[in-house]
């Protein structure tokens, strides 16, 4: 990541191989210029810069695969230049994050849940529930299993 402040101008990509800034950096300097000169001018900066990238940039994942990009750009209200290509894998991938983000939020409560009842004293008091109601079943069987001789 480049060291970034509010009067750094951007590293744009260019064609062949060289430096240029990465979605996380766009975002910082977005941050660093509204700290300086406030939302509405940072925006309008930064608007007008990033109009600038080329449309096979490197700045093409960022609109549409980096879902914290995504993210950030809505949240503030940033206008990048979009097409019906990038719009169409940017909202299949922002379905994917929230499809996995929720199966990791299911899991990790279940998991939880599974920890909460099998971890220390929980473990020891369930697994003494088990026997006991284990016992009163084979109780109940082998009299009822008497009973019928």
């Amino acid at each position: 990541m480049a060291q970034i402040t509010w009067n750094t101008v951007p590293d744009y990509d260019e064609w062949g191989w060289d430096t240029s800034w990465s979605c996380d950096d766009w975002i910082t300097w977005h941050q660093k210029l509204a700290q300086h000169f406030g939302e509405a001018t940072a925006t309008e900066i930064w608007n007008y810069a990033f109009d600038k990238t080329t449309n096979l940039s490197s700045n093409l994942d960022c609109i549409s695969i980096d879902a914290s990009f995504r993210s950030y750009v809505k949240e503030h209200n940033l206008k990048v230049y979009q097409d019906l290509i990038t719009d169409v894998i940017g909202g299949g991938t922002d379905i994917l994050h929230s499809a996995v983000d929720t199966t990791v939020s299911v899991s990790t409560g279940l998991l939880g849940g599974v920890k909460s009842v099998l971890g220390g004293n929980n473990f020891k008091k369930t697994v003494s529930i088990v026997l006991i109601v284990g016992g009163i079943i084979g109780v109940a069987y082998v009299y009822n299993a008497f009973k019928k001789r």
